[in-house]
């Protein structure tokens, strides 16, 4: 199967995500049925997603793209993990019907996954049991000839829309950042130990070197699930050039040293450190002044510090802040309010 094909679809269907598909991993694997994610990577069958058409692989991986977006693997906490798959794949599933996916003849729709969340179809479906009988009566088979794809020519967004989908919050938050991020990536120089010696001496060489375009500082003191930072991290990297140099630090009443992120393994291999309380003194003292942009990643709990800063605080929950400096988004996530909207451009 030609995966760069998949890719190439998929950044022509989502072309919002380039960055994010263009560094997305595809794995093979013969546990997937037939496919999966972890996160971050898609893994694959290849044997049994051949027999499908072009339209339907484009279909279960344009699903786990989603799937990773929304951080569903994360999301899931200590729910069974068959019956949350199953109910975040027919949100999934839903949504990609709505945006005119074609879907192959073994999906299978919850009825009320267009409107609820992916934790309430779970209620919904634990509260089944297995009853299967039950199940039945709120499933409704869909197939292609019942709902035919958009026909829309690559390029025209006159049928954008906003959806509702079922995210933590953070993929608006994310989308916010777009539009303060600064683009340019700077160059400065120094010298560097060069490959020759001369005289004895190692000879240096003078050297451009590229200045970290982001700092991201996460606020680690609360209990912030691991892949959820994962996530924010990869959707700030994904808003930047490819050859962007993305430091993220730890906090809480300490600074835990930065980590270089290039890749997404760069990504999956970041260690998170802190447990304590919050210190945003010690946040903003952290930061180099080389990185073009500065962002703390905080649920807000903690004294604002006297001094200023110019960065911007994404804050992940119902906390107000009101930093001297610097400008705010707020992810907030309650039972109140799960659904959020984000701008689906489909071509």
């Amino acid at each position: 199967m030609d995966i760069e094909e998949i890719r190439g679809d998929l950044l022509e269907r989502f072309p919002q995500w380039s960055n994010r598909i263009r560094m997305m991993r595809f794995m093979p694997s013969d546990k997937a049925h037939p496919v999966d994610n972890d996160g971050s990577s898609i893994f694959y069958n290849d044997p049994l997603l051949s027999r499908y058409s072009r339209e339907s692989r484009l279909f279960y991986m344009a699903q786990q793209l989603v799937h990773i977006q929304l951080a569903h693997k994360a999301r899931r906490g200590e729910r069974e993990a068959r019956l949350w798959k199953r109910a975040s794949d027919a949100v999934v599933n839903s949504m990609l019907r709505d945006e005119g996916f074609q879907l192959p003849q073994d999906v299978t729709l919850l009825r009320e996954a267009g409107s609820e969340s992916a934790e309430k179809m779970y209620e919904v479906l634990y509260a089944l049991g297995d009853n299967e009988a039950a199940a039945e009566q709120e499933m409704e088979e869909v197939t292609a000839k019942e709902k035919p794809p958009l026909s829309k020519k690559a390029g025209d967004e006159s049928g954008t829309k906003s959806i509702e989908i079922d995210d933590p919050g953070l993929a608006r938050a994310v989308a916010g950042l777009a539009e303060m991020l600064e683009p340019s990536l700077q160059l400065d120089f120094d010298w560097f130990p060069g490959s020759t010696i001369r005289d004895g001496m190692l000879r240096y060489d003078f050297r451009t070197y590229p200045v970290s375009q982001a700092e991201i500082l996460l606020d680690t003191s609360a209990s912030v699930d691991a892949d959820l930072l994962r996530y924010f991290v990869r959707g700030v990297k994904a808003l930047l050039r490819e050859d962007a140099v993305v430091r993220v630090g730890c906090f809480d009443t300490k600074f835990y040293g930065f980590q270089d992120v290039f890749t997404e393994e760069d990504i999956e291999n970041l260690q998170f450190h802190g447990s304590g309380g919050t210190d945003f003194t010690v946040a903003i003292n952290a930061f180099t002044g080389d990185a073009e942009n500065q962002i703390i990643f905080t649920d807000g709990y903690a004294p604002m510090p006297e001094q200023g800063c110019n960065c911007v605080w994404v804050v992940y929950g119902s906390m107000a802040i009101h930093p001297i400096g610097g400008r705010v988004i707020y992810a907030k996530h309650s039972e109140e309010r799960e659904k959020h909207e984000i701008d689906f451009l489909i071509t």
